[in-house]
């Protein structure tokens, strides 16, 4: 997904699963989507850029019933430690 994918999608799950909880299933469907389908979390840069930007912390915690790795490497980003990464 390049960025403007990435920021269009942390805005569409960030309405699914901050709005009623009638909208919890297709929250983790879309979710599901994103990452398996369309790679979301390949680039964990720019979606920890976006998570701050749109100030979306709490996705974090549904991304890593998806992928562990990915979610605490975007924890590590937004924490400012990158040496991790290339």
């Amino acid at each position: 997904m390049n960025q403007q994918q990435i920021r269009s999608a942390i805005g569409v799950l960030a309405d699914l699963f901050y709005s009623d909880k009638k909208n919890q299933e297709l929250a983790m469907l879309t979710m599901e989507h994103y990452i398996d389908d369309l790679k979301m979390l390949q680039d964990v840069r720019t979606v920890a850029r976006e998570l701050e930007n749109q100030q979306a912390f709490s996705l974090l915690a549904p991304m890593k019933w998806f992928d562990m790795k990915a979610a605490e490497e975007i924890e590590e980003v937004l924490k400012g430690d990158v040496s991790f990464l290339r």
